[in-house]
Parts: C-alpha cells; sequence; structure tokens
C-alpha cells in the first residue's frame, strides 16, 4: 500500500486523529468530490479506519510514530518526487524507515542507493511487538481500541515483500539493467539481508532475456574467430565483458561468478584452433580472452596453467569442470540427463470386464440349475 492508495492520505488524516476527527474529514472530502469512483473511494477508506484488522494495514504502511506535522511533511515530500537525505530517516524507526524508502523508490525521489540501503539495513529489525506498540500509542491517542497481539502486523509484514518489488519495479521501469546491477553491487555488503536475496533473485529473472542474448553472441563470436579471427576475438571480448557485467549482483550473492559455461567454451575453441595448426591464434585468443576471467581465483589458476603451455608449445589439456550448474549450461546439462523409462500399465477394455463377469455369473446359474 503506498502513500497516495493509503486511507490516511485519502481523507487527510493522521493516526492520532479521533473518530469524530475521521467523520468530519469525511464529510469534507465528499462534500469536494464530484465523481462517484472518487466518492465511493472516499467512502471505502472510512470504512477501513473504522474496522481494527483492516486499520492495521494502513497503519503499518504509514508513519505511525510521527506526529501529523512531522509525517505528513514527509508523507507530501515523498508523493511529489523531491529528494530525501539521511537526516529525514535519523529518527524513523525500522518500519517507518522501510515504507519511506518504499515510497521513495516508487514515486520516483532521488537517492535510491539511500532507499535500498535503509531498506536492506532495517526490514530484519521490523519486529512485530515494537510496531504493534508504535501503532497502539496512536490509537491511544485517538481514543480506539489496542490491537491485542502481533499478529496483524506479523499479516502485513508479509505483504511488505510484494510491495518492496512492485516500488523497485517502478523505479528501475526507464533504467537500463546496467544500472540496476550497479545498485545491487553497491548493496553488497548488505548481502545477507532477506529484501536483499529477494531483489537479487528478482534480478535474475529480469536479465534472463539479456543473459540469454548474450550467450548467443558469444556462441557466435567464438564460431566467427575460426573464419575471421580479429573480429571473432573482438566480439568475443565485448561479449564477455557485458556478461561480466551482467552476472555481478549474481556473484555477490553466490560468492563467485556464474560463468564456468562461458569459459570452458572460450577453452573448447583456443584448443580447437590449436588443433589446426594455428597456434598463434590460439595463443592470442587466450591471452585476449583469460584475463576477463582471473580476478576469480578457481579460473585464474586453470588460465595461467593453459597460458604456460601454449607458451612452452604444449597443448592445453582437457579439464572437466570443477563446478556445478550454472546458470548458463542448464539447457544443456537438461538434454544430457537420460530418459526414465516408464513401463506403462496395461489396460483392458471395460467391455472385456463386463464379458468376464457375465461369463462367470452365466457358469453360476447354470450349475446352480442342475
Amino acid at each position: 500500500m503506498f502513500f497516495k492508495d493509503n486511507p490516511f492520505y485519502l481523507l487527510g488524516v493522521h493516526t492520532t486523529d479521533s473518530g469524530d476527527r475521521l467523520e468530519e474529514a469525511l464529510w469534507d472530502k465528499l462534500h469536494a468530490a464530484s465523481e462517484k469512483a472518487e466518492r465511493d473511494r472516499l467512502l471505502d477508506a472510512a470504512y477501513v479506519l473504522q474496522k481494527s484488522v483492516k486499520r492495521s494495514g494502513a497503519e503499518f504502511f504509514w508513519l505511525p510514530e510521527l506526529s501529523r506535522e512531522e509525517a505528513w511533511g514527509l508523507v507530501e515530500k515523498v508523493t511529489d518526487a523531491r529528494a530525501l537525505s539521511p537526516s529525514d530517516f535519523l529518527s524513523l524507526s525500522p518500519l517507518s524507515r522501510v515504507v519511506l524508502a518504499m515510497n521513495g523508490l516508487f514515486y520516483g525521489c532521488d537517492s535510491s542507493r539511500l532507499f535500498l540501503q535503509e531498506i536492506c539495513a532495517n526490514y530484519d529489525h521490523i519486529y512485530p511487538a515494537e510496531v504493534t506498540a508504535l501503532l497502539n500509542a496512536g490509537r491511544r491517542k485517538a481514543h480506539l481500541p489496542v490491537l491485542r497481539n502481533g499478529s496483524h502486523v506479523e499479516m502485513w509484514k508479509r505483504e511488505l515483500p510484494g510491495e518492496l518489488l512492485e516500488a523497485v519495479h517502478r523505479m528501475v521501469k526507464e533504467r537500463k539493467l546496467s544500472d540496476w546491477a550497479c545498485l545491487l553491487g553497491d548493496l553488497g555488503k548488505e548481502k545477507d539481508t532477506f529484501p536483499w536475496r529477494l531483489f537479487v533473485m528478482d534480478y535474475e529473472e529480469m536479465s534472463r532475456k539479456d543473459r540469454e542474448e548474450l550467450e548467443r553472441n558469444l556462441d557466435y563470436a567464438l564460431c566467427l574467430t575460426d573464419r575471421h579471427f580479429p573480429q571473432g576475438l573482438l566480439l568475443a571480448g565485448d561479449t564477455l565483458k557485458a556478461m561480466k557485467d551482467l552476472a555481478l549482483p549474481l556473484s555477490i550473492r553466490s560468492g563467485c561468478w556464474p560463468l564456468e559455461t562461458a569459459f570452458q567454451r572460450v577453452r573448447r575453441e583456443m584448443i580447437t584452433l590449436w588443433d589446426k595448426g594455428r597456434k598463434d591464434d590460439s595463443r592470442a585468443l587466450g591471452d585476449a580472452l583469460f584475463p576477463l576471467f582471473t580476478p576469480w581465483p578457481e579460473f585464474q589458476e586453470r588460465a595461467e596453467k593453459d597460458r604456460k603451455d601454449m607458451k612452452e608449445g604444449r597443448r592445453p589439456e582437457e579439464a572437466p569442470s570443477s563446478r556445478g550448474l550454472s546458470w548458463q549450461s542448464v539447457p544443456a546439462a537438461l538434454g544430457r540427463i537420460p530418459e526414465v523409462k516408464e513401463e506403462r500399465e496395461k489396460k483392458y477394455p471395460l467391455f472385456l470386464l463386463f464379458l468376464g463377469f457375465f461369463i462367470v455369473m452365466t457358469l453360476v446359474y447354470v450349475f446352480v440349475e442342475d
């Protein structure tokens, strides 16, 4: 629930306003409303704030611990897409920090990195008991019934990840995927928090189409090195650099660069050129492309060994992959899984069962008659 959809925003009230104030605000808004749809929306908002469970959701996605003036000042600042500073978050609880940052992403405020940092740093510190206490403080001031336990807060916290993803999608809609990758890269130190894992998994889905296209480009570039070596080598280098940037958030999450298949493809093409007698081209391919893999130790050792072998005139050895499946090797791996032959159940036509039953009953009748 974002600010402009929140019943408190629609009625222009705060969590500490009494029931009389809510009713007064409703009539004022209804009097100013010109369309039936707008009046229905105001009536629905008033209904939500009158029901304890539904009201808890509106309170959860608001700024309940602030005074009316402070809360509305930040809300109007965010809904107008004005920039927020770190000082705006200092006095807020973890819940309000996450909610404010989420709305900042959704409404297009500046400081995306600040918002994502606030979300990742504070999400795991939203405790139902503390949030319930915050909501009840406002309810007591408004002379309204309080929540007896934190079950409602737990329910709304389960809704929060979906709202966060919607805000992030809104933020990156007009941005390049590489910009989103840079934002995730800046948040590497927060990788143990739940929203961080959620954002990276979502990024993995968002980047799937681009990854598949880069994989096809890499295959084409390596094939091109056989006919037009310089052009193929340049294209392969540019493609690997793009794959490296795209895979960076995934490598931050897993601790390794998930491009094992790309490394194997480069080695295979290098060995193919060597076997065709084009040893200089094979060495040039390794010298140009292997440095893109060296920041990762698991590739560096094999790359250095291959370059040393070629320098001394030896053919690089065929080396099996040392890692499990990567996101590039899954389709190929699925093709290597042996099919399980399922034995089909023998099924008999239904009329044969009736025929057998008829024959048995006939024989029984004949013997009984005899």
